[in-house]
């Protein structure tokens, strides 16, 4: 009995009877193209011959790919593409569904001419885009996928694609939307907001990640406003006042509007209260320093902001070199509005101007060495070994008042108003009226020397080498507190009106209640002499003699920063003054040191001398806005006595500011 040929997933006997093709019977169909071949369609499958002669299928469907081609077309592949078995009986095969599942690797016998036509097709189809794997991509038009096949080959096209105009599909767009769309969103508009909700929730859920990134590109624009400019005034500037000033700058740059209210004067005004700026500088002086036009407490700030660069980052500037004292110490420094006074163990006080560097006056009189000394505007105080405390007028160099009444030399003093008190070695405080030369009060009550004295227009607090501190009611002459506790002297004070600060030679800072006399801390962490300290606002700034200086939080007793590391000093702590940002201090290893108050950091050393560490000193310093004084000197004669000004002031050509 003959043997029915069978159809296998490799090769098909298709009969495609079709109103588009009626002259077509009988087609073989293969292609190792990747290119999809499209079926227009098929009214009709035919099942192959079932006769054992009957001829291998000349037409092959591989890869939805349906090619036409001659009878005697032969290929050498054919057996591994057929199987038969006797009494088999070929079943209908489904064009449609087996239209994509044929391999490529099933291939049709074709003549020479043919297999070079359809190579160098098949090479021009290998670089074009698949519709359907590219969607948006050109398609190719019937006409352009029949032109690269060979003159012998026909094309159907594919079943899947068409439309109801038998042409490619058309683009859903908002005026062509999918019909079931309608009545999606009408029920969407039906629903709650928690069912809407919901239903975004499960909608988002089932978006694959290209669909996700569309959707917000849809909606952020939808939360882009300016809702600075819908404020009113009052509210849109209480937002913009918890910017930092950069922030506000960038922000004066995103449009008028914005501008407007980020140049308000009252805005910068909080900002310079912020930074301890209190008063608008002089107008020549922003119009020297600023050309554009701005509020005034933003130029206030702004000048503010580019002296604080100064200090921080701009090469110093050469130094102007104060020379007066010849080889003699110099004991006590002070400096106010533009005029420096430095008083020397050569008896005498030097005023300078701050500005030019010149010696305005030297103030002659003491027949000993001047050790203290106090300034307010144009009135100088000093004291002296010779016992007495002398009244200046540094504008014109006349001594307006001789105080005498000490017994030993004036070692300390402090000026509140019109009254002075001054401690002297003869363990006594004594109260003058500088005004009128006028002896007030005298405070008794010490075992030994006086070494520093605190007054506040209220009290007295004064610290001595009999290691008390004294509170004392200056015009009871009454001794309040003696505060007991330290184990050595007392070098150093601080008093701010509810806290007194004392340190000791025995290492350790005390921190007082001044109402009732009790230590509420007691500040451990140096190794030596505490020789100066400022407070400010409950920070507290120590120097020591073992080189190093230490930040605290007298509520809290809490050490927050020690300024120290590689670039600390190397020697005893001689002077210190700190603001809200930087901490200045100088040293017997002759540096004057910057630093970060906030952070502790080292930021560089705005003096050095060459004499440094071979007996070169910086003794005293003081600073303002944009000033630095420093006093330098030696014990040894390596280093002459001067006074070095170095001027950190905004350049006056200066035009912009830059904020870091």
């Amino acid at each position: 009995m003959a043997e029915a040929w069978q159809p296998t997933d490799h090769s098909f006997d298709i009969i495609c009877r079709s109103k588009d093709h009626p002259d077509i019977s009988k087609q073989d169909c293969a292609s190792p193209s990747p290119t999809e071949c499209i079926i227009d369609s098929c009214s009709e499958i035919i099942p192959g011959p079932s006769n054992q002669d009957a001829a291998v299928p000349k037409d092959l469907l591989v890869n939805g790919i349906i090619v036409l081609t001659d009878e005697n077309s032969v290929s050498d592949t054919i057996d591994q593409e057929a199987s038969i078995e006797e009494n088999d009986v070929p079943q209908p095969v489904n064009i449609c569904a087996s239209f994509c599942s044929t391999p490529k690797s099933s291939l049709v016998r074709r003549s020479p001419a043919e297999k070079s036509d359809y190579i160098e097709c098949d090479l021009k189809k290998r670089k074009l885009d698949v519709n359907d794997a590219r969607p948006n991509k050109r398609p190719l038009v019937p006409e352009e996928e029949h032109n690269c096949l060979s003159p012998n080959t026909q094309m159907i096209p594919r079943a899947s694609t068409l439309t109801p105009s038998n042409r490619w599909p058309v683009i859903p767009t908002k005026d062509n939307p999918p019909t079931e769309m309608p009545n999606w969103l009408g029920q969407f508009t039906r629903w709650s907001n928690a069912e809407r909700i919901m239903a975004l929730t499960e909608l988002i859920d089932r978006c694959v990640p290209t669909q996700v990134r569309h959707i917000m590109q849809v909606i952020e624009p939808q939360f882009q406003r300016d809702f600075i400019s819908l404020l009113p005034k009052e509210l849109a500037l209480k937002v913009l006042s918890f910017l930092d000033p950069p922030d506000l700058l960038k922000a004066a740059q995103t449009c008028h509007s914005w501008k407007m209210l980020a140049d308000d004067n009252l805005l910068w005004k909080e900002k310079c209260r912020e930074v301890g700026v209190e008063d608008v500088p002089a107008r020549r002086v922003i119009t020297r320093v600023i050309k554009i036009k701005m509020s005034p407490w933003k130029a206030a700030y702004m000048r503010f902001h580019d002296i604080e660069m100064n200090w921080r980052h701009s090469p110093i500037r050469t130094p102007k070199m104060l020379k007066g004292h010849d080889d003699h110490v110099i004991t006590c420094l002070q400096f106010s509005g533009n005029k420096i006074v430095s008083g020397s163990d050569d008896n005498t006080l030097k005023v300078w101007s701050a500005i030019s560097g010149k010696l305005m006056r030297t103030l002659s009189g003491h027949t000993g060495g001047v050790w203290s000394s106090q300034m307010s505007g144009n009135i100088v105080i000093s004291g002296s070994t010779d016992r007495t405390l002398k009244v200046w007028d540094a504008e014109s160099g006349i001594c307006q008042h001789t105080l005498f009444g000490h017994t030993s030399t004036v070692r300390c003093m402090h000026l509140h108003g019109n009254k002075v008190v001054s401690g002297s070695r003869d363990a006594t405080l004594r109260v003058w009226n500088i005004e009128t030369g006028e002896f007030l009060h005298v405070l008794v009550g010490h075992l030994a020397a006086v070494r520093c004295v605190q007054y506040d227009g209220r009290l007295v607090v004064s610290g001595a080498y009999d290691y008390m501190v004294k509170v004392w009611k200056p015009e009871t002459e009454e001794c309040l507190h003696t505060l007991q506790g330290h184990t050595n002297r007392v070098y150093s004070l601080q008093f701010d009106g509810v806290h007194v600060v004392s340190g000791s030679l025995d290492t350790s800072i005390r921190v007082w209640d001044v109402e009732t006399g009790t230590c509420k801390h007691t500040l451990m962490g140096h190794q030596s002499l505490t020789s100066g300290m400022e407070l400010q606002n409950n920070i507290l700034v120590s120097g020591n003699a073992d080189s190093t200086v230490k930040v605290w939080d007298i509520l809290t007793g809490q050490c927050l920063q020690t300024l120290s590391g590689p670039s600390k000093h190397q020697s005893a702590v001689t002077c210190l003054q700190f603001n809200s940002r930087f901490v200045i201090t100088s040293s017997d290893d002759g540096t004057v040191k910057l630093w970060d108050l906030r952070t502790g950091e080292f930021i560089r050393n705005l003096v050095t001398l060459e004499s440094g560490g071979s007996g070169g000193v910086v003794w005293r310093i003081r600073a303002n806005e944009t000033k630095l004084v420093c006093a330098v000197g030696s014990r040894n004669g390596t280093e002459e006595t001067k006074l070095l000004v170095l001027d950190f002031d905004v350049d006056n050509n200066s035009n912009s500011f830059i904020m870091r």
